[in-house]
């Protein structure tokens, strides 16, 4: 029977490279990715006079190891860096190196880093890298959001007012609606009419909850979802080899599609790309969604409705369109002509057609047509409405299918696998800064792990 001696008071020579193995994550990313790029990112941050600082690298390095290994506890990273050899390996730090204490990121995240745009920069930087090797093609992007669990009390609440403006994808259609009204005075002045018309939207108060421990959060409240203080991570992913180009977290409460046209914009621009086809599902299923899309050059193919299905909407779809006098015919051969411009409390702007009383008054169809106390038949049709029954059309053929089978994997993968491994399940901080820092650093470490898949 054999028995170890004691030899850990012997003078050994070390090499860390031996024992990390050649298939370890934090070798192929050592191997594959140059983040010598985060001294140019980081130098504006730092003085050129004094102490030297620990290396931001070294730094950033850290807290990846972090998402890249589920390790949600600063205090908790810090013991594991000094324990695993791979760890240190990774991060440039020998055996007898002292190990950054935890306290460093959090006073670096409330000095230094507190606008979390650096951070924001790296992430660019990746994924202009993956743009530069044909990693992202921007032909199809697929896009969805997730919540994440608030560091909030959800029962200290209190009800104030906010101001409320347009979002950028509605103000795309109120142009359109100023335009058709513009046409619409000048026939009008040319007939001798008085002008009907509406009123511009513009910012509304509204009475909203605010969650005092954490007022950047919001209050989740959707079926299926689980209650209370929430974020939003609304997040684009390029559908050729699932690397998220976009995260962008909001307050639990906004809706889905306030922000969709408006990150594909950002991102089209920021990275360069000619992004061909969108996804997404029934939630941005709106047509100022596609309006916008439409501005973009982007073709949605986005899961229908089905208060947007053919089956609804009789109320212009038993009529014939006739679009070069922008028009409806009724059953009796009459016709409807565009009237006025009209705004619903959704926001919606929908164009009204109106028969005239005389036409109406002898229509045989007058009792099935509309009830006995108008005088007339009047319809509406919401704008760029073909738009979003062109859509409903795409949805029966199999590149809609195939494009929702790619948001489905990505996207749903994708959050799962973020929540599960790289710390996206629930926050311990708060402000919408350091939810920020937070999202880009678990896109970023799945990111790496795709891409470095791609490259082998």
């Amino acid at each position: 029977m054999g028995r170890k001696e004691e030899t850990q008071g012997k003078l050994e020579f070390i090499d860390l490279n031996s024992f990390v193995p050649s298939d370890h994550v934090l070798r192929i990313i050592q191997e594959k990715i140059d983040f010598s790029f985060i001294y140019k990112k980081m130098e504006k941050y730092y003085s050129k006079v004094g102490r030297k600082s620990l290396d931001p690298v070294l730094l950033f390095k850290m807290i990846l190891i972090g998402y890249l290994f589920n390790i949600d506890s600063e205090r908790q990273l810090e013991k594991e860096v000094i324990l695993n050899l791979a760890y240190r390996w990774f991060l440039g730090l020998d055996l007898t190196d002292p190990v950054p204490d935890h306290s460093v990121f959090s006073q670096n995240r409330r000095r230094r880093f507190k606008d979390g745009k650096v951070f924001q920069e790296i992430f660019d930087h990746i994924i202009q890298l993956c743009v530069d090797k044909g990693i992202v093609t921007g032909e199809v992007i697929v896009t969805d959001s997730t919540h994440i669990k608030a560091s909030a009390a959800k029962d200290k609440v209190q009800k104030v007012e906010v101001t409320q403006t347009p979002s950028q994808y509605l103000n795309t259609l109120e142009e359109e609606a100023k335009k058709i009204e513009m046409e619409l005075e000048e026939k009008r002045k040319e007939a001798g009419t008085q002008k009907r018309g509406r009123k511009p939207k513009g910012p509304i108060t509204i009475t909203t909850s605010v969650v005092t421990t954490d007022p950047d959060s919001g209050l989740l409240n959707r079926p299926g979802k689980p209650g209370g203080p929430h974020y939003l991570a609304h997040t684009s992913i390029d559908a050729a080899n699932g690397i998220i180009v976009d995260i962008h977290p909001t307050a639990g409460n906004l809706n889905d599609c306030e922000l969709f046209v408006e990150r594909l914009n950002v991102t089209q621009e920021k990275f360069g790309l000619d992004i061909k086809k969108a996804g997404a599902d029934r939630g941005y299923d709106t047509t100022p969604i596609y309006h916008g899309l439409n501005s973009l050059g982007i073709i949605g193919y986005i899961s229908p409705t089905e208060s947007n299905s053919a089956s609804d909407s009789t109320s212009y779809r038993e009529f014939t369109y006739i679009g070069e006098r922008d028009a409806y015919i009724c059953l009796n051969q009459k016709v409807l002509s565009f009237t006025h411009l009209a705004q619903s409390k959704k926001g919606q702007y929908i164009k009204t057609y109106s028969a005239k009383a005389r036409d109406c008054k002898v229509c045989p169809l007058r009792d099935s047509c509309f009830g006995p106390t108008a005088s007339k038949r009047t319809i509406g049709r919401p704008i760029a409405h073909e738009l979003l029954e062109a859509n409903a059309e795409r949805a029966k053929t199999n590149e809609y299918k195939w494009v929702q089978k790619l948001r489905r994997v990505w996207c749903e993968g994708s959050f799962g696998t973020m929540k599960m491994k790289h710390n996206l399940y629930k926050t311990y901080k708060r402000g919408i800064e350091k939810i920020l820092e937070q999202c880009l650093f678990s896109a970023l470490a799945l990111n790496l792990k795709r891409m470095i898949k791609v490259l082998d």
